[in-house]
C-alpha cells in the first residue's frame, strides 16, 4: 500500500486550509476537531466559588420536585387507562400498552420520590415477564394499580410507610402464588 502525499485543501476562507490527503483519484480531508477545546472549562480546584456537579445536579432536582407529583399521576393515569384497555381486550397491543406503562412508572417512580410505588410496578413487569405472550390474571393487575394508586395517594413512599409494606408484602405473596402454575403452564 502507497503512502500518501499530505497536502493542504485551499478554501473560500484564506485562513482556514483543511489537512488532507491527497491521491491521483479522490482527497481525503481532515478537518481539525476544535470541539473539545471549547467545550472543556477548565476549573481550578482551589476555586471555591465553582459549585459541585452533584450538588447543582441535586439543586436542578428540587426546583423540579414540585411537579414530581402532577408526573407520578400522569404516570398512574397512564397505567390506568393500560389496565382498562387490558381488561377489555386481552390482546397483544393492550398487554404491550400495559407492560409499557408498568415499566415506565417502574423507572421513574423512585426519581419522582415513590421507590415502593416503582417496586410495585416492577413486580407487575416481571409477572408479566413470566407469563409471555399469555395475559395476567386481570385481579391481580388490578390489585397491582390500586396499590400503586394508594400508595401515591397516602405518601407511602418506601417501605418505612406500613400500608405501603403491607400492599408491596400482600402482591409479593399473590404473584407467589401463581407462580407454579405459570411454571407448569
Amino acid at each position: 500500500m502507497r503512502e500518501p502525499p499530505v497536502g493542504q485543501v485551499p478554501t473560500a476562507d484564506p485562513g482556514f486550509d483543511v489537512p488532507a490527503d491527497v491521491y491521483a483519484d479522490h482527497v481525503v480531508l481532515r478537518p481539525p476537531n476544535r470541539l473539545k477545546a471549547r467545550a472543556v472549562r477548565h476549573v481550578d480546584p482551589k476555586d471555591s466559588s465553582e459549585v459541585d456537579p452533584v450538588r447543582r445536579a441535586e439543586h436542578a432536582l428540587d426546583l423540579l420536585s414540585h411537579e414530581f407529583d402532577l408526573w407520578m399521576n400522569a404516570e398512574i393515569d397512564a397505567l390506568e387507562a393500560a389496565r382498562l384497555a387490558t381488561a377489555k381486550r386481552r390482546d397483544a397491543g393492550s398487554l404491550a400498552d400495559l407492560y409499557r406503562a408498568a415499566h415506565d412508572l417502574r423507572g421513574q417512580a423512585a426519581t419522582f420520590g415513590f421507590p415502593l410505588a416503582g417496586e410495585i410496578a416492577d413486580g407487575l413487569c416481571d409477572l408479566m415477564d413470566a407469563l409471555g405472550d399469555r395475559p395476567p390474571p386481570q385481579p391481580l393487575v388490578d390489585h397491582h394499580v390500586e396499590a400503586i394508586r394508594a400508595i401515591v395517594r397516602e405518601g407511602a413512599r418506601d417501605r418505612d410507610h406500613p400500608l405501603g409494606a403491607a400492599l408491596a408484602a400482600g402482591l409479593a405473596e399473590m404473584r407467589d402464588a401463581i407462580a407454579p402454575r405459570i411454571d407448569g403452564q
